[in-house]
């Protein structure tokens, strides 16, 4: 049988509630999302003062840390028995494995 491997992290955990008023636990599995890669177009007739400087100034922003952005993909919702009866409970920025198989099933795995 055939699986596929999502590494996630838990990036939420917080209770939910249903439109009848059940109280749930909601556990939100994400990746973390890529930003695209920056880049500046000078125009040709830009002084060379300027275009000196350039290079520098384009490294600014790497020299300061860039936050974190996730992705959602898998979000799990427990009741307060099924949280309470968990012997080990992920917590937040917990990695696991999300295994998906061809028949359909699909498994998580506290790493």
């Amino acid at each position: 049988m055939a699986e596929r491997i999502i590494r996630c992290k838990v990036i939420s955990i917080h209770p939910a509630h249903d439109i009848f008023g059940n109280e749930y636990v909601c556990i939100e599995f994400g990746v973390e999302s890529q930003p695209p890669p920056a880049f500046a177009v000078m125009p040709r007739d830009v002084p060379q003062e300027i275009s000196a400087i350039m290079p520098i100034i384009s490294q600014i922003p790497k020299m300061f840390g860039q936050a974190r952005a996730y992705a959602k993909r898998f979000v799990l919702f427990l009741t307060q028995d099924e949280w309470g009866w968990l012997e080990k409970r992920p917590q937040y920025g917990d990695e696991v494995e999300l295994v998906l198989r061809s028949d359909g099933s699909f498994s998580i795995r506290l790493i």
